[in-house]
């Protein structure tokens, strides 16, 4: 990627002081992609798996971040884009063109790695909760601690002074001890288990990634940490706050969302042979269903599953595996919508 750094200089110092024009707005966003695509498929290409399982594609994910970028407030001005200038040392005018790509090249990265953390979370519900338990175990460790580059976060052993040369260390050779498949581990166990596998070896850096740990602990305790567990669901089935507007506003908004909720199933699922009609059809149906609840305030003690089952005959097994996280996905983008929507005619 050839970056033009006086030109970014420009756009971003336009879009500071909200006057940037349609023309640079569309040149700004279309830098912006480019560099957190670039930054995903080279540095987070262990997320990559994630981010299929939801459907999506790295510039669908990529467009969710520049949404978040260049939001903007009820006064119509891009605030992430102030708070950003705001957080910089020295006026955007007064900083070096290369100085000032880095720090909102950095930014950007902060953006990505913010929605990889709320898609995971959304995904894998179970990894979401290992990963707290374990950096939580690690904080109170005095022979591990977290650290981060721009893989993401890594544990590694304390007062380590590893040369930056050696290779990683292959996550194929951790050794665990453990009853395979019990549902409960010792987290301080676990976190001891880590340690020794890195102090015990000279050959490879004393650190690993806290995302392959996860898919270590949950491949070697039993693959029920994926699926079996409860699922709350509230932010999903809750009823939207709409009681500034009027019935015909709320419809109106109502039909906004679900024309852009049907794009998004046909574009990311159907068209890319990831549902047949019969599935996108009953998704669709069942998200219009739970939409529909969500503006008339019907707050519905039905599970997202059983929203889905009245209009396609599957087991909640099957459910959790192939229609959870996509159906979940759009609700999300859903009351983002709802949001944006709201704040516009505000």
């Amino acid at each position: 990627m050839i970056v033009d750094l006086k030109k970014i200089h420009k756009l971003l110092n336009a879009a500071a002081d909200e006057s940037i024009s349609h023309s640079q707005l569309t040149e700004l966003v279309k830098i912006s992609r480019l560099v957190i695509q670039s930054y995903l498929a080279t540095y987070r290409s262990n997320v990559i798996n994630l981010i299929n399982r939801n459907g999506i594609t790295i510039t669908d994910l990529a467009y969710d971040c520049i949404a978040d970028v260049f939001s903007r407030c009820k006064e119509l001005k891009f605030y992430k884009i102030n708070q950003f200038a705001n957080s910089l040392k020295d006026n955007v005018v007064l900083i070096e063109p290369v100085n000032l790509f880095l720090a909102y090249k950095s930014y950007l990265i902060k953006i990505a790695n913010a929605q990889i953390s709320k898609l995971y979370a959304q995904t894998d519900p179970v990894g979401a909760k290992i990963l707290r338990n374990i950096k939580d175990s690690v904080h109170q460790s005095n022979k591990l601690r977290i650290t981060k580059d721009l893989r993401g976060l890594k544990i590694e052993v304390t007062n380590n002074g590893e040369e930056n040369n050696k290779p990683d260390f292959p996550i194929n050779q951790f050794i665990l001890n453990g009853e395979r498949n019990k549902r409960i581990l010792n987290a301080s166990d676990f976190i001891e288990q880590i340690y020794n596998n890195l102090q015990n070896q000279t050959e490879y850096k004393k650190s690993v990634y806290l995302f392959d740990i996860i898919i270590l602990f949950k491949n070697y305790f039993g693959s029920e940490f994926v699926y079996n567990f409860e699922i709350c669901e509230d932010t999903f089935i809750s009823k939207i706050n709409g009681n500034c507007f009027e019935e015909y506003e709320i419809q109106n908004l109502k039909q906004k969302v679900e024309l852009f909720i049907k794009e998004k199933i046909m574009v990311n699922y159907f068209l890319k042979g990831k549902l047949n009609k019969i599935e996108a059809e009953a998704i669709f149906f069942s998200v219009n269903d739970i939409i529909n609840d969500w503006c008339t305030g019907n707050i519905s003690s039905s599970s997202i599953y059983e929203y889905l089952r009245n209009h396609f005959d599957v087991s909640q097994d099957l459910y959790l595996k192939n229609y959870r996280t996509k159906i979940e996905y759009l609700l999300k983008l859903a009351r983002d919508e709802f949001a944006d929507y709201m704040i516009k005619e505000l």
